[in-house]
């Protein structure tokens, strides 16, 4: 049994609360505001500690929270692991052990997709792994915790490679739905295809020349992986958007535009998409300006 430290209480962190709870651990969140209870469809209502300052020392760190609040994240790490305690890094993008050095990462990639309605959790699995990490021993403190829990957890060797890949399905996915308002079965329609395919179309050569080993004709898998998922699989960008709440947009699709710039490689495509939701939040807010109080 470890000490689990969870940075964030959103969606995914309540995802893995619930899920090491339930095997035996000790967890608890360090959050800035006190966490809801926690209830998912075939669990029961969790209630953990929190700490808004002072946690104690934890055996392992899970960050979940947003890319752009790493910044602020970084402020819970020298009490929670005074004697090098790995930190897992859950999030989006590339780059995930140098966002928090230099203290001990272990990079992971979600494949779940979690929502929250009334209170009540639901997450959406993939067809394969739940989480990607390094093939290092050094990461076996995060695969550990998930023993007997359910949860697969895939071992890579070319990890670089696997999160170019995981970010080119968040540069699909994540705008695309908040710009529809729907879910994952967008993917389904034509207009929304055509996209798709050509985001990845650019995208591709810019993740090769950041050394990613990834080939053009991957973009099939890629959108069957997408389309796998079940009906009404609602992306963290579109729940995001739905709430109000600052969109990821300078972690996949405006990433791509500069390391396309660092690269001199296009990037029309993808401007394209964040004018695209850029107008979305415009029309949202304009909306929300006129509604009657």
């Amino acid at each position: 049994m470890s000490r689990v430290a969870i940075i964030g209480a959103g969606n995914l962190g309540a995802y893995l609360g619930t899920k090491l709870r339930n095997a035996g651990h000790q967890v608890f969140f360090c959050v800035r505001r006190t966490p809801m209870a926690m209830r998912f469809e075939d669990s029961p209502i969790w209630r953990f500690p929190f700490f808004f300052r002072h946690p104690p020392p934890a055996d392992v760190v899970l960050m979940t929270v947003k890319t752009y609040d790493t910044a602020a994240a970084l402020g819970w790490l020298p009490q929670l692991c005074k004697d090098n305690q790995p930190v897992a890094v859950i999030q989006n993008g590339v780059g995930h052990a140098e966002r928090i050095a230099p203290y001990n990462a272990i990079p992971v990639l979600s494949w779940v997709y979690v929502e929250a309605r009334a209170g009540v959790y639901r997450a959406f699995l993939p067809q394969h792994a739940h989480f990607t990490i390094p093939s290092q021993s050094s990461c076996n403190a995060f695969a550990d915790l998930f023993t007997n829990t359910g949860i697969q957890i895939e071992r890579e060797g070319a990890f670089h490679t696997a999160a170019w890949r995981k970010m080119l399905h968040n540069c699909v996915s994540n705008p695309l739905t908040m710009i529809a308002g729907k879910g994952l079965e967008i993917l389904q329609e034509e207009t929304y295809l055509e996209l798709a395919s050509s985001i990845l179309a650019e995208a591709f050569p810019i993740a090769q020349a950041d050394g990613a080993r990834v080939r053009a004709t991957e973009g099939n898998r890629i959108l069957t992986v997408l389309s796998s998922y079940p009906p009404g699989t609602r992306t963290s960008m579109l729940q995001d958007f739905e709430r109000g709440k600052r969109l990821e947009m300078d972690t996949l699709n405006g990433a791509l535009i500069e390391m396309g710039k660092k690269y001199s490689l296009p990037t029309q495509v993808n401007e394209q998409i964040v004018e695209m939701v850029n107008t979305r939040l415009k029309e949202s807010s304009v909306k929300k300006r006129a509604a009657p109080e």
